[in-house]
């Protein structure tokens, strides 16, 4: 028996975690109940070269750290981690803004893990930090996925909750008509 076997998994406060770190194999991912070991995929990330290849590696994370409005730790750790690979390799599109913003906004559901303590200074940086990676990407086109997802990244790092999630929503243009029509 190892030692982690005496601490249930909900009890796990480790400050931020490197990406060798093996406590990662011990994360709740977005389905909860199963593990989630982000930091290979973080890893990937990290070595992406252009925004294609880290697109494939989004799907996994956006698969591995949300599941129908769940998160888990490993969805709050890896937070950090993708706010400074985007702020690093400069690929900032609707995946890092969508994901850190919809893992902001599924952790305050009352069926969702809380944020470690050793974890919230890292983490609340990280969400501060959400906000200018938007912003430095105001130069470029954005499609609508792209605006949405950096509107929902300004509102959920100053803290509005609600409006994100509403923002989020409007993802496409269909949501959008529909929404008009019945406003």
């Amino acid at each position: 028996m190892k030692l982690g076997d005496f601490f249930p998994k909900e009890k796990i406060n480790y400050p931020l975690l490197t990406l060798n770190d093996p406590a990662w194999a011990k994360l709740e991912g977005g389905y909860h109940g199963s593990v989630y070991d982000a930091s290979v995929a973080l890893k990937k990330l990290e070595t992406a070269n252009n925004a294609t290849d880290a697109d494939v590696i989004y799907q996994e994370l956006w698969d591995g750290l949300h599941h129908q409005g769940d998160v888990g730790l490993a969805s709050y750790y890896a937070v950090p981690h993708l706010i400074r690979i985007a702020q690093g390799n400069g690929i900032v599109d609707f995946n890092v803004l969508g994901l850190v913003s919809l893992i902001e906004i599924q952790r305050h559901q009352t069926n969702n893990p809380e944020l470690p303590k050793a974890l919230i200074a890292d983490y609340n940086k990280a969400i501060a930090d959400l906000a200018q990676l938007a912003a430095g990407i105001l130069s470029k086109d954005w499609d609508l996925s792209t605006t949405s997802a950096a509107l929902t990244a300004v509102a959920v790092a100053k803290g509005q909750y609600k409006l994100a999630n509403a923002i989020q929503n409007l993802d496409s243009e269909d949501v959008i008509d529909e929404f008009l029509e019945n406003y």
